[in-house]
């Protein structure tokens, strides 16, 4: 586990993925488990952000939380964007 209970209640946090987060990373479940982190309180998942259907990070003095698993379709989207530029 990488992160405090502390930092996961001051900050917003953000996922690749609700399932994987949420049953893979440890500074996800955990938080979860112990009531300090609640299911809804995940501001938006991975997927979300990038449809613009939530916000990211609305002001500098925002702390934010983003835990990855490494969901398949991060290396799809790098994989995408990578082929792309060597065109």
């Amino acid at each position: 586990r990488e992160s405090e209970d502390d930092a996961i209640k001051r900050a917003r946090v953000y996922v690749d993925t609700r399932a994987g987060a949420t049953k893979e990373a440890g500074d996800i479940v955990q938080p979860l488990a112990s009531g300090v982190l609640k299911p809804e309180a995940i501001v938006a998942d991975l997927h979300e952000l990038a449809r613009g259907e939530k916000q990211g990070r609305q002001s500098d003095s925002e702390m934010t939380l983003f835990k990855s698993v490494g969901a398949a379709l991060e290396d799809l989207a790098a994989g995408i964007a990578v082929y792309q530029a060597l065109k």
